[in-house]
């Protein structure tokens, strides 16, 4: 639990600050995966790093069998009031082996490269291959680096419900490091995020190390072509 998403992602004022994020995006871009990827009525889905699951919901009403697995008990706990007999949560680190296999996993989000080695970023794809079922597809949608870092607001200031969250980011160590501060009634209160800095190079080097077949490399939510120097995102689709 020292680790920052130990602590960060189970906080309230975590989902204060974050509480305003675009369902409706979220929506478009799932739908738009599900008509490219084309699951079977069968097929079992995984979201992995669900959080309170608005990904996983919305392919469930779109009729899919879905898992949805986040390391914060708090996000897990808002997402099971969500579950039916087509979808289900769990809490998981996903270092740690999968419970099951899956025709499709998906990470959305940003929600990889937090950890502080390559031996633990690599042994979490080595998981999701061994999670995958065989010819299953893993889809990872990421920050674009390139894109991301000319445009990286340094400081800024919201205020949300009453409190006021001071932000700021920066390149460090091969990271972009996010630093949260705001003060409350029990005091003052400091998180950091920690993503780090990696390029489509450094993912297709990894995943064929560990088996995976890159197939498709899309640069934003509507899954246009990837640029390195335009595309907000890096979404890349590959294959056991």
């Amino acid at each position: 639990m020292s680790e920052w998403f130990g602590t960060w992602f189970d906080s309230e004022y975590y989902h204060t600050l974050y509480k305003d994020r675009d369902h409706t995006e979220a929506e478009a871009f799932v739908q738009k995966l599900a008509e490219y990827l084309t699951p079977k009525a069968d097929d079992l889905i995984l979201d992995l790093a669900c959080g309170k699951g608005r990904h996983s919901i919305h392919l469930n009403k779109m009729g899919y069998t879905l898992e949805g697995c986040d390391y914060s008990a708090n996000s897990i706990k808002k997402a099971r009031e969500s579950e039916n007999e087509k979808l289900h949560f769990y809490e998981h680190d996903m270092r740690d082996t999968l419970p099951k296999k899956y025709d499709y996993i998906l990470n959305l989000f940003t929600s990889f490269g937090y950890f502080n080695t390559q031996k633990e970023h690599l042994s979490t794809l080595t998981h999701l291959y061994e999670g995958l079922k065989e010819n299953g597809t893993l889809v990872i949608d990421y920050m674009n680096v390139d894109y991301v870092l000319p445009n990286l607001v340094s400081k800024e200031t919201l205020m949300i419900d009453g409190i006021e969250f001071y932000i700021k980011r920066e390149l460090s160590d091969g990271k972009i490091i996010k630093h949260i501060a705001f003060e409350v009634e029990d005091g003052w209160h400091y998180h950091k995020e920690k993503v780090s800095a990696l390029r489509l190079d450094d993912f297709t080097k990894w995943l064929e190390l560990v088996g995976f077949t890159l197939k498709e490399t899309f640069g934003n939510y509507d899954l246009q072509k990837f640029d390195s120097k335009t595309s907000p995102r890096l979404i890349l689709v590959a294959q056991k």
